[in-house]
């Protein structure tokens, strides 16, 4: 049997990919108020990618994910020591032994060895990881949260159809809700089967406390493209989709899809290898890519196009005609959206990415 130590001797992680993964889910923990920078402002040394460290508070990256197997962790100003796993395993607040499960299902790029059997790892003898699935009916408050508090609801659909000119049929269409408790637009996320994995909640305004969005589900989430199990209905019928516009954010996807453009959404800025899986297995071909117009949005771009036509995948980039439009919305609001010239990336295939 191999332990976790011998097993991360023999797999490859993508340490910078599974850093800002942790930097987003670390901010729905309940130790994100106390300790806010943990898993930000990265810097890379070449042997180990530094960030703020998960068990202190701190403003300085002193905290280290080596790039080489084991994956080592330490903390120069705490003096903290561990594997990956474990620093997995305190910033989600996880149970002893999920942490390895977790990042064997979504953050490993390759193994070495023999097909892992994850039941051998977990000396407790826990069954294998199973995505866990949200209950539909959980929509349901959230779909009918009017008749409870009229204010709040009202107030959360005005910025969604007056600040971001999305219609009622596009809000309708991907079953946006609002959650009157917390004060957030809730964004259902599916599987590309369309499965219920979380709910993505945008808190609305700016008078509130800690981060401003909040995910409730499994934290399991590189596999799940916003708006793709609409395409992926398709894919059997004679109305197929072969073709999608990738931006970041759902408002993003939904803005395009109101001007007649099949969009998805990355929930961020990184694509990831099984988004790319799941974009084949819909019966998509080609992909137009539409990151945010900005310095994060335009990096985020040329690594999405390598791995895009690295899959085999005919990729185009999505130009801005007005440089003051951040995003799809921006352009939405701009009536500039279906305006937009598309480029060819077979131009930049002779580049180095």
């Amino acid at each position: 049997m191999r332990d976790a130590k011998e097993l991360l001797e023999t797999i490859h992680i993508d340490v910078e990919e599974l850093t800002e993964s942790l930097r987003f889910e670390y901010q729905h923990s309940t130790n994100f108020a106390m300790n806010p920078n943990a898993f930000s402002r990265t810097n890379d040394t070449g042997e180990w990618l530094m960030s703020c460290c998960p068990n202190h508070a701190e403003s300085t990256a002193s905290f280290g994910i080596s790039k080489d197997p084991p994956y080592h962790c330490n903390c120069f100003f705490c003096g903290y020591l561990g594997t990956v796993d474990k620093i997995i395993e305190i910033g989600l607040g996880l149970d002893d032994g999920e942490g390895i499960k977790l990042l064997l299902s979504t953050f490993v790029i390759e193994e070495n060895r023999a097909p892992i059997d994850i039941e051998a790892i977990i000396a407790n003898g826990r069954e294998p990881l199973r995505i866990p699935n949200l209950d539909e009916a959980i929509l349901e408050s959230f779909r009918n949260s009017r008749d409870s508090d009229t204010w709040t609801h009202d107030v959360a659909m005005a910025y969604l159809l007056r600040e971001r000119g999305l219609s009622l049929n596009t809000i309708s269409t991907y079953e946006i809700g609002v959650d009157t408790v917390n004060n957030c637009i809730v964004f259902p996320q599916r599987t590309r089967t369309g499965d219920l994995r979380f709910l993505q909640k945008r808190r609305v305004g700016s008078n509130y406390s800690g981060a401003k969005f909040i995910n409730d589900g499994s934290p399991i989430k590189k596999d799940i493209l916003f708006g793709l199990h609409h395409i992926n209905k398709l894919r059997s019928s004679p109305h197929r989709i072969r073709k999608v516009r990738i931006v970041e954010s759902p408002i993003d996807a939904m803005s395009n899809y109101q001007v007649g453009i099949a969009a998805v959404a990355l929930n961020g800025r990184i694509l990831f290898r099984n988004q790319l899986q799941a974009l084949q297995l819909a019966g998509i071909e080609s992909v137009d890519l539409m990151l945010d117009n900005d310095k994060a949005g335009r990096e985020g771009q040329k690594e999405a196009l390598y791995w895009l036509d690295k899959a085999g995948f005919i990729v185009n980039e999505v130009v801005y005609p007005n440089p003051l439009c951040k995003d799809s919305n921006d352009l939405l609001r701009a009536g500039l959206l279906d305006k937009c010239p598309i480029v060819s990336a077979n131009l930049l295939r002779g580049l180095s990415y």
